[in-house]
């Protein structure tokens, strides 16, 4: 999948997120608002933010195509009018999964060696169970990754110049 150019901003009562995808269907365009987070995809384009406050999807709330420009304006009011979402410049923070941005906001990030020892079975299923349900709660979150080399601003290129 590919990351989109995209860009956020603010008003005291929404929110609005450009998202710049160059030739795709409409039919293809699919949006998911979850709480705090934005799932936008339309092959082979997807895109997930996570803001610092909630947004719903109401009324007020809609995405429209310009087709020359290739650019989606998404809409979303705030679920509380009024409140100012903090970085909404730092792409890379919206880009982060909830894990991530758990572990920035309490600073205890997981190791990043774990030591796996052998299976014992002999617990029953009791234990069986328990395992189970920790395998539920797997965050299948994958990050993203911002292309730095393409925010390059002002540098306009012609010809063989490029």
């Amino acid at each position: 999948m590919i990351l989109p150019k995209f860009s956020v901003r603010q008003d005291k009562d929404r929110v609005y997120v450009t998202i710049h995808v160059a030739h795709v269907r409409t039919t293809s365009i699919e949006l998911d608002i979850d709480g705090d987070q934005l799932k936008f995809s339309a092959s082979p384009y997807y895109l997930r933010l996570t803001f610092p406050g909630k947004v719903v999807e109401d009324e007020d709330s809609n995405a429209k195509f310009d087709a020359g420009t290739g650019d989606i304006l998404v809409t979303l009011s705030k679920q509380t009018p009024g409140e100012h979402f903090e970085n909404l410049d730092l792409l890379t923070s919206l880009l982060a999964t909830r894990r991530e941005q758990a572990n920035v906001a309490t600073n205890a990030a997981r190791p990043l060696i774990e030591e796996i020892g052998t299976v014992d079975n002999s617990g029953g299923i009791d234990e069986l169970l328990e395992r189970a349900r920790i395998d539920e709660d797997f965050d299948w979150e994958m990050p993203q990754q911002l292309d730095l080399g393409e925010l390059q601003v002002g540098s306009a290129k012609y010809g063989f110049n490029q």
